[in-house]
């Protein structure tokens, strides 16, 4: 979850250097107008409805408990992008 905010911080700056300011409405135009952001976690395109379209990314979690622990296991399934 950590690469949501980290990308969600380097958009807010790109937006900001885009708009040249700091300016509320500035920033939130700049970041509706976003395509293609190379975000960490893939590129990012802002909709007409102001919504992230960005691939996701599927995992298999698994746990095995281990005594008072859980042993678990991440496996990559698939990536599926809009």
């Amino acid at each position: 979850m950590a690469i949501l905010g980290y990308d969600s911080m380097l958009m807010m700056a790109d937006a900001i250097g885009r708009a040249g300011s700091t300016k509320g409405s500035a920033i939130r135009d700049a970041l509706a107008a976003t395509k293609d952001f190379p975000g960490a976690a893939g590129k990012i395109t802002i909709d007409k409805d102001r919504n992230a379209l960005k691939p996701i990314v599927i995992l298999k979690v698994t746990a095995k408990k281990n005594g008072e622990s859980f042993d678990q296991k991440f496996e990559y399934v698939e990536t599926v992008n809009p």
